[in-house]
């Protein structure tokens, strides 16, 4: 039976035409842009923050790596519950505020312990939007628009992660060069975090702005956490090697994000302030060009008459980029750029395409408990076991190339372990929700 609008009448069923919004998708933009902004910032400047706290590597794993998981694991399955049952906007504004108020406390860390709870609370903001961005966007579009509406989205989230180098190094070469010329007079990466967390506190004022947008392909109305669990565990057959494929496929990325920095200061004798906006350009290229590539590739992958071959895309990606998990060991810094460019924008295709899979195959009550599991499983390797067993792995090496030959073997092996998991998932895809004559729209909750 079809659940009714609040004046009484039948809603529009799920296939019903409406146009893009595309100042939602602008905003969202913008917010996805701020998070990964004030989530990278500090990769750039590890070595002064190592310096400056007294830290070992591992702990700058810990750091990187822990800081994000445990928010992650413990809140990504509630939040993702609410953003699938509650009002999404007013979610979003917390999260946002989060990450911002994170930020500025790092930049007043005294140790590895204060340092850690900064980005803890950061994390909670950064590590458990996405969900909520992802299910926001479904309802602004058309399901056979999706991977163009995430384009934008995508472009804004390498855009941060671009910015996060571009910004931070730039800002800690100026700073370092002009101490003092900061608002407080902080060491250059305590001023970096200060000046970046303001701004994104006042990136959190257009969130009030955005108005809840009805759900439309929805198949049960109001499920519990259980049931909703119990749904995704029907479909483990698509969701189980999509996951492994993600996770073992994102491991060079991730050691990328959060390791270059350190590689390029320790291989090839570069400062922040001399790679921070070159590498900065690489992130944003490969950002934007993977970024079109995975909308317009989703989108006909859904028009392909084949089971999962909205995945098809990220197969191809995956198989293409294997040998570019070698980027950490070229000669030169040259090939390290045109390398990492290659990677990065491998992996922008694969994440955009598999997030728009989730938004075409699965109904709109289990997208975000979705996103949220495939998020704490990834997270988990990612973040909290990557970093740290990277700096492990180089710790036997003491050599100045070390680092880099760690993070080689570790991404062109899982690259190879990622092919065999997408080609699984295509095997077990459903067919997308929106050819359900059962789905429904429900309204927007105030």
């Amino acid at each position: 039976m079809l659940q009714t609008t609040e004046a009484g009448t039948p809603p529009a069923p799920a296939t019903a035409f409406r146009p893009t919004k595309w100042s939602v998708i602008w905003l969202l933009t913008l917010t996805i842009f701020s998070a990964l902004t004030v989530g990278g910032l500090a990769a750039p400047l590890l070595e002064s923050i190592k310096a400056d706290l007294k830290l070992s590597d591992w702990d700058l794993g810990l750091l990187a790596g822990m800081a994000t998981l445990i928010p992650t694991a413990v809140l990504s399955i509630p939040i993702a519950w609410m953003v699938d049952h509650s009002t999404r906007t007013r979610l979003l504004i917390v999260l946002a505020s989060c990450w911002a108020v994170g930020t500025i406390g790092t930049a007043f860390a005294t140790d590895f312990t204060t340092f850690f709870l900064a980005r803890l609370i950061a994390g909670i903001g950064g590590g458990c939007a996405f969900p909520v961005l992802v299910s926001i966007l479904a309802d602004v579009c058309m399901p056979e628009r999706r991977g163009r509406s995430m384009l934008l989205v995508s472009i804004g989230a390498w855009g941060g992660v671009a910015a996060a180098f571009a910004i931070g190094g730039t800002l800690f070469g100026y700073l370092s060069k002009n101490p003092g010329s900061g608002l407080l007079g902080m060491t250059a990466w305590r001023e970096v975090h200060l000046l970046v967390g303001i701004g994104a506190a006042l990136l959190v004022l257009p969130l009030f702005m955005l108005k809840e947008p009805p759900r439309y392909e929805v198949e049960r109305a109001s499920v519990s956490i259980r049931d909703a669990m119990q749904a995704l565990w029907l479909r483990k057959g698509f969701l189980g090697p999509l996951m492994f494929a993600q996770l073992t496929g994102g491991l060079a990325e991730g050691a990328a994000a959060i390791w270059m920095g350190a590689v390029l200061v320790r291989q090839y004798g570069q400062s922040p302030g001399d790679f921070g906006a070159w590498v900065g350009l690489v992130i944003l290229g490969s950002g934007i060009v993977g970024s079109i590539i995975g909308g317009f590739a989703a989108d006909a992958g859904t028009k392909l008459k084949m089971r999962g071959g909205i995945l098809l895309p990220a197969l191809i990606a995956t198989a293409l980029t294997i040998p570019a998990g070698a980027f950490s060991i070229m000669p030169t810094v040259t090939g390290f750029a045109w390398v990492l460019f290659a990677l990065l924008t491998g992996g922008t295709i694969i994440n955009l395409v598999c997030s728009a899979s989730i938004a075409v195959l699965i109904p709109n009550e289990e997208r975000a408990i979705t996103l949220a599991g495939m998020k704490i499983v990834n997270t988990f390797v990612v973040a909290g076991v990557a970093p740290p067993l990277i700096g492990w792995i180089a710790s036997y090496n003491s050599g100045p190339r070390g680092l880099g030959e760690a993070i080689a073997v570790l991404g062109v092996v899982t690259g190879f372990i990622s092919l065999i998991g997408f080609w699984f998932a295509m095997r077990g895809a459903p067919e997308p929700v929106a050819r359900d004559p059962d789905a429904k729209m429900i309204p927007a909750m105030g």
